[in-house]
């Protein structure tokens, strides 16, 4: 499961590891915040032992403070793996010059990529896309290799594509021609058939899902069984009210029951009434109103 600034928090990888989730990330981690000791970022960071194998993935534009937030999560977080996002085109992101900014600075994006190395053991991957505009990025990947990166993420699409757009599947296929390590697919993976097309199109090692988890944490099932799994309206019920119990374990009832509100819509999607329910959900304030509201529906 690919790492979502604002999704993929400690309750949100417990139930897709449920799904079957073979590895997953956390949020996107700055490595500034952490090198501050923000109690907020570090947070951000903490896991149950049942969410491994774990990755932290971080993000900045200066390589020593990367380096030392690689070294402290390494000593004191002791995830599976770090990663590096030079990938996310986030304005924010970008406008700080980290992300995929980093493809405008390759030769800063690779000091960073040894850095990391020099101050982690832990394996070490890098989240990246095809190019800035356009598909160039394979020159860049095989110095990540070549520096020490264990595995490159590949999303398909261009920073200035975003999210738009079918993934560009020769250009994951090049870059896996181009490097001797791991290289992960990603973009557009929201079935069976999406991950099978990808993987035969690109000879990937792995796909990584991300927007097609959000609403079905089932489509890791649904990739170990070959085909879809569709589940019924009480299989997502109980999921959701799980999702709901750990969201408040993990945050406190407040701000575990504001942080589900944005799952509501995506969890209920397709299923008659979902519309209604959805708002129903959106303007409940405890774990009672919420059950109340589901048990209704069954």
């Amino acid at each position: 499961m690919a790492p979502m600034d604002g999704i993929t928090s400690s309750p949100f990888r417990r139930v897709v590891k449920k799904c079957g989730a073979d590895v997953v990330f956390s949020e996107m981690i700055a490595a500034e915040a952490v090198c501050y000791k923000s109690k907020k970022t570090l947070a951000m960071m903490n896991f149950h032992e049942e969410e491994r194998p774990i990755i932290i993935q971080i993000f900045g534009n200066d390589a020593e403070k990367m380096a030392a937030a690689a070294e402290y999560i390494e000593n004191e977080v002791q995830p599976d793996g770090i990663d590096i996002n030079i990938g996310c085109p986030a304005k924010k992101v970008v406008a700080g010059g980290r992300g995929s900014a980093l493809l405008l600075e390759p030769e800063r994006a690779i000091k960073i990529v040894r850095a990391v190395r020099d101050f982690t053991k832990l394996p070490l991957s890098v989240k990246t896309r095809t190019g800035w505009d356009k598909f160039d990025i394979q020159p860049l990947a095989k110095k990540f290799e070549r520096v020490g990166a264990d595995a490159l993420t590949i999303h398909g699409r261009t920073k200035k594509q975003g999210f738009k757009g079918e993934p560009d599947l020769d250009a994951i296929k090049e870059v896996k021609k181009a490097i001797k390590i791991p290289v992960i697919g990603n973009g557009g993976i929201y079935s069976v058939k999406d991950a099978k097309k990808m993987i035969k199109e690109t000879g990937c090692d792995g796909v990584m899902a991300a927007r097609g988890t959000l609403g079905n944490p089932w489509i890791f099932r649904s990739l170990k069984l070959n085909k879809e799994y569709k589940p019924n309206f009480e299989e997502v019920r109980d999921l959701a009210l799980s999702h709901l119990e750990m969201s408040i374990e993990e945050f406190g009832p407040k701000k575990g029951i504001l942080d589900m509100r944005k799952h509501y819509g995506w969890y209920f999607k397709g299923f008659d009434g979902a519309s209604e329910l959805r708002k129903k959900l959106v303007l409940s304030e405890t774990v009672v109103e919420v059950k109340e509201i589901l048990a209704n529906m069954g």
